[in-house]
């Protein structure tokens, strides 16, 4: 096998920051299902400030695409590693929901950013996306078979909790809830061929056989009469939450638990654990459990989803891209990335080697 190394990181949060009145003031306008102490409860409970949307709040008919996302970071990455986009032999990108049906969202990337000719990739997923871009575009490089590639990770997902998209009337608390959680944005990394190696491991598993999803948004090929589910309210993305915490937080051990052991990993020797949670509430239940159960130091957390909002895993390679450019990741720093994807219970989990 052939080794790898990170050639650079790019960030894109679009707009200006969004603090919570204005939020409030634009959500507030349609029903979501939610009284206001349940939306208020919500609010303070995620611990987020700040966050960014790819849209206007009061036109959601300005928006940025995942594709303008994507490339806006992508651009910073190459930049970062010193390429021209025609160094870029693999270009992968990944989506919760694609900007067209067809073409693909990575063709449009390609185009913007200027790379003449690559091979092309795009993922359709949740949390699980980056993770499975990550893994595609690494194994091709240590299979030898690109030099360079570039994996731009997009979550444009705030649009669908607002009109045209939602029917407000159709809308229920396990549908309105995530318009108070989700945000934008985007990230990527530039990888190559190199020594010495990251020692880059990646887990992902596939365990919801026997489970009803956890979350879901029906709207696809399956809902052919359009008309019908948009009155029905299927454009809806429907999240159980207590049901979602249970599951997530067994299934997320359960998986690191898996990952530490399939790859003789000793917790205590993480130097920047990278998780991907939704609220602060949540990060300060998870801490001391993680710390107790699995040894992870609680000094190691690193997340910053009360400032740039929660962007589910994409939030991963942006946590990350701050860490570089801080300069707090000293070489051969070890990190541990870790997401869950209720989606129908995947996890993904990767460990890897500030390069050395």
């Amino acid at each position: 096998m052939i080794g790898i190394r990170i050639a650079g990181t790019g960030v894109h949060l679009p707009g200006a920051p969004i603090v919570n009145d204005r939020l409030r003031a634009a959500l507030r306008r349609d029903p979501d299902g939610l009284s206001e102490d349940m939306q208020e409860r919500i609010l303070a409970e995620t611990g987020i400030t700040t966050r960014h949307a790819a849209f206007d709040l009061d036109d959601p008919t300005e928006r940025a695409s995942n594709a303008a996302m994507a490339t806006a970071a992508g651009r910073q990455a190459l930049a970062a590693a010193g390429w021209e986009p025609d160094d870029v032999e693999m270009l992968v990108v990944t989506t919760v929901i694609p900007d067209h049906l067809m073409p693909p969202t990575s063709t449009i990337v390609q185009e913007a950013l200027g790379i003449a000719r690559c091979t092309e990739l795009e993922i359709s997923a949740n949390c699980t996306a980056p993770t499975k871009g990550l893994m595609v575009a690494a194994s091709q490089l240590q299979l030898g078979n690109c030099e360079r590639a570039l994996v731009c990770f997009s979550q444009s997902v705030a649009f669908l909790g607002m009109p045209p998209w939602t029917n407000p009337a159709e809308m229920t608390a396990d549908q309105g809830h995530l318009r108070w959680v989700l945000s934008d944005g985007a990230a990527a990394l530039a990888l190559e061929r190199g020594w010495p190696d990251i020692d880059l491991r990646i887990r992902l598993d596939s365990t919801g056989p026997g489970k009803r999803s956890g979350m879901s948004l029906p709207l696809g090929a399956a809902t052919p009469d359009l008309r019908a589910a948009l009155a029905r309210g299927q454009q809806h993305v429907t999240q159980e939450m207590r049901y979602v915490l249970k599951e997530g937080v067994r299934s997320t051990i359960e998986g690191l638990g898996r990952m530490f052991r399939e790859f003789e990993l000793d917790p205590a020797t993480i130097d920047h654990f990278i998780p991907s949670v939704s609220s602060l509430q949540l990060e300060r239940r998870l801490q001391p459990m993680f710390a107790e159960r699995l040894g992870i130091p609680e000094a190691a957390w690193r997340t910053n989803f009360t400032r740039v909002g929660y962007v589910g895993s994409v939030a991963v390679p942006i946590v990350l891209d701050e860490l570089a450019r801080a300069g707090r990741l000293r070489p051969g720093d070890r990190i541990v990335t870790v997401a869950e994807e209720s989606s129908k219970w995947m996890f993904a989990g990767t460990t890897f080697r500030w390069n050395p």
